[in-house]
């Protein structure tokens, strides 16, 4: 069965996916993932933080069950192939109004996660 190699050249079953978290204008947290554009939101970062979990099992899971997540990771710049999965540039991944949150002063974290590939799920 293939393996997801990472972008060191290392293989391994898993793609570490950067994110940020950020407090908007009426005091919400935001935790996203910009790779699939994702976002959890919350009152506090945790609440935002297990909200994004929540929120990226639930696209997993719905987009394994449909085959449709090769489709939909594609379209968010991913480059799959028989053997490896790359995420797009975090630059290139569309931040939206991240810079006008700079602006206002408010913090923004810089957070992540580890997606483990099922073995053989993405292409067997």
């Amino acid at each position: 069965m293939p393996k997801i190699i990472s972008m060191t050249g290392m293989h391994t079953n898993s793609t570490y996916l950067p994110g940020i978290l950020f407090r908007d204008d009426q005091a919400y947290y935001h935790a996203h993932v910009p790779a699939l554009d994702i976002t959890g939101y919350g009152i506090t970062k945790e609440e935002a933080k297990a909200s994004l979990l929540l929120t990226l099992k639930i696209y997993f899971d719905r987009l394994m069950k449909e085959r449709g997540l090769i489709k939909d990771m594609e379209s968010h710049g991913w480059m799959i192939g028989p053997h490896h999965v790359v995420p797009p540039d975090l630059l290139k991944s569309g931040l939206g109004g991240l810079e006008k949150c700079i602006e206002s002063g408010s913090g923004v974290y810089q957070i992540g996660c580890r997606i483990k590939w099922p073995e053989g799920g993405l292409f067997g």
